[in-house]
């Protein structure tokens, strides 16, 4: 990923966003028509009326406006890419953005080439809608819509993907992953990848919107929300990728292009919601250079003495240190917020100070009024300053907390906020706590069940997840149908390790030990049934495992010589017809299909019903646990 220069600032045309708010306000079916703005398309209407949109580019003129994108450029190499060139060539500008793939010889060598542009503006919470035409005429063209990655170094603290759609694939992909330094960070499992039967519009269209929220991310397709990602611990702001990358997989050498009519960025308020990046310092955990505060820019003097340490914090568990023991001082550490809606704004922070340094202050700039500061008194304990009115007019805030000290002083801040004032009576709404690995390891569907149709719609689950010497899987299902099915699974095509559960046509519950090849089955007869509720737990520890139905033990089997502790593999929720394979971060048609069996010569359906409040353990529950976990 290549860093960018700074956001370079980009006005937009007051009376056309007063004439879209206008309509929106009005809009009640959800989709309006673009006629009177050139576009013979539908526009989807953003998920709230509160929505202001606040950013969009339509790509009209001649060439790209290289003052609000930079080209994506280089080769993208990885798993299953091939020949994979990224060119500037390749990006047009002609009634949208064009980007061009072909194959190319260029030195002697035939390239798979492609492109995109990637925004010098950086995005935070917000409704973020592309309208697209995606290449499909041939295989081997991932085309995507997504944002990660920062304007600026040190800023990689997700990756959203709005879609990712392959060439001639019937799958359309809504994924988030953690992207917090990826070596260190390698346990964290994917928060969600969804894959679902594609579904373009006239003339191969795709509208694709995705929702940035303080709670997670929800996804829409042609208008309709399609999948949900609950992760309340990320906050960021991040620049977007309009992609065409040619040479993903097989490759059939047919040119063409993938085209975006527009780019459209909508925010609203969220009243005591902290939208400053790792304002508490928890990113870094004790993973990263703890001389670069992930999200933050240093400057200055003597930036070694711009340290993240743990222990003894205001909030969780680290805090930034601006000093050293060894030699003066003089450094800032600051952020720049882009795209924040207009309005009256706080900043606080909490602070622990030495003694009197040179300087020690912290400031908002850059917000289109004068520049306001804050002394940091001195404190042997926590306290909190604040400068509690600061007017946005320019959608921009530049955060910053400033250092110069002699050897031996220093400077200690943690819960750096800046947010518009909480409703009258309403407290601030925590920091969440950042855990990129816990217990249960991996959740899915608590907020809000997930409904699955039989058509082939699954979410992937990282390989780190249900693996090791003991793991435990409970979930809510509610099957439309009896039928053979395997609603949850991780398992390997061959070998000795891997589980899946599974439904049947008689109303079975089996819990599955192995591989797809081999394997062993343990069931609890006749305990589910269409159209109710039913909460599962599978528990597995070194050859046990047991089987618990709204709470109640029905099924235990010693000796069983299969395990857990194959990685090769992704899970799967939803569809397990292994059509689709997980490569890296990329999804890929297996090369061979073959379903998991449940029964010997019964092929499974696609499971359809809904499942709710999915959670797996790398360890085993314990029976209490297990039996507490009922379906509500």
């Amino acid at each position: 990923m290549e860093h960018l220069p700074s956001a370079l600032g980009l006005k937009t045309t007051g009376t056309l966003l007063k004439m879209r708010r206008n309509q929106y306000s009005l809009a009640t079916a959800g989709l309006l028509s673009l006629t009177a703005f050139g576009i013979n398309s539908l526009q989807a209407a953003p998920p709230s009326d509160d929505y202001q949109l606040i950013y969009e580019d339509h790509f009209q003129g001649a060439k790209l406006n290289t003052n609000a994108w930079a080209y994506r450029l280089g080769e993208r190499s990885g798993a299953g890419m091939l020949n994979c060139l990224n060119r500037a060539e390749n990006v047009t500008v002609a009634n949208g953005l064009h980007i061009g793939v072909r194959p190319e010889k260029i030195e002697s060598k035939i390239w798979n080439t492609g492109g995109g542009v990637i925004s010098r503006h950086q995005f935070g919470y917000g409704y973020y809608e592309t309208l697209s035409t995606p290449f499909m005429a041939s295989r081997g063209v991932h085309s995507s819509m997504w944002q990660a990655g920062g304007a600026v170094p040190n800023n990689s603290i997700f990756e959203i993907d709005g879609y990712e759609i392959d060439s001639k694939s019937a799958m359309a992909c809504h994924n988030l992953y953690v992207h917090l330094s990826p070596a260190a960070y390698k346990e964290t499992p994917w928060p969600m990848r969804c894959n679902q039967p594609l579904g373009l519009g006239q003339n191969g269209s795709y509208l694709c919107g995705y929702e940035f929220t303080p709670g997670g991310v929800n996804f829409y397709e042609n208008g309709r929300l399609t999948a949900t990602a609950d992760w309340p611990q990320l906050t960021a702001q991040q620049v977007v990728w309009l992609s065409a990358l040619n040479g993903v997989g097989k490759v059939d050498a047919v040119p063409g292009e993938t085209t975006f009519s527009y780019f459209r960025y909508y925010a609203k308020d969220y009243p005591g919601v902290n939208l400053l990046p790792n304002g508490s310092f928890e990113y870094n955990l004790d993973k990263i250079n703890p001389h670069t505060p992930v999200a933050w820019q240093v400057t200055g003097e003597n930036p070694t003495a711009v340290l993240v340490k743990s222990g003894g914090a205001a909030n969780g568990n680290y805090y930034l240190h601006l000093g050293s023991d060894q030699a003066a001082f003089d450094v800032t550490t600051s952020q720049k917020l882009e795209f924040v809606r207009n309005g009256s704004y706080e900043l606080t922070a909490l602070i622990r100070n030495s003694s009197d340094l040179s300087a020690a202050r912290m400031t908002v700039s850059g917000c289109g009024g004068n520049e306001q500061s804050v002394e940091i008194p001195k404190s042997a304990e926590w306290q909190m300053i604040r400068l509690p009115k600061i007017t946005v007019s320019n959608l921009t805030a530049v955060i910053s907390i400033t250092a110069k000290g002699n050897a031996g002083q220093w400077v200690e801040v943690d819960d750096v906020r800046f947010q518009k004032p909480p409703r009258t009576g309403a407290a601030p709404v925590p920091t969440p706590k950042f855990q990129p690995v816990g217990d249960p390891i991996w959740t899915l569907a608590k907020r809000e069940p997930i409904r699955f149709g039989g058509d082939g719609k699954f979410y992937f689950f990282d390989r780190v997840v249900g693996f090791g010497d003991a793991i435990s899987v409970e979930f809510t299902v509610n099957a439309n149908r009896l039928a053979n099915t395997t609603p949850i699974a991780r398992m390997p095509p061959k070998g000795n390790s891997g589980w899946a559960v599974q439904l049947t046509e008689k109303g079975q519950v089996v819990f599955c030990l192995g591989s797809i090849e081999r394997h062993q089955n343990v069931v609890a007869e006749a305990h589910y049934q269409p159209g109710k509720d039913c909460h599962i737990a599978c528990l597995f520890d070194r050859g046990v495992a047991k089987i618990f139905v709204n709470g109640i033990l029905l099924k235990t089997v010693k000796d069983i010589p299969f395990d857990t502790q194959d990685r090769s593999a992704p899970g799967r929720v939803g569809a397990n017809d292994n059509r689709y394979d997980a490569v890296g971060e990329v999804i890929m048609p297996a090369t061979r299909a073959k379903k998991i069996t449940s029964t010997k010569g019964l092929q499974p359906k696609n499971f359809a019903g809904t499942m709710a409040n999915i959670e797996i353990y790398n360890r085993t529950l314990s029976d209490a646990e297990a039996a507490g976990a009922r379906a509500e």
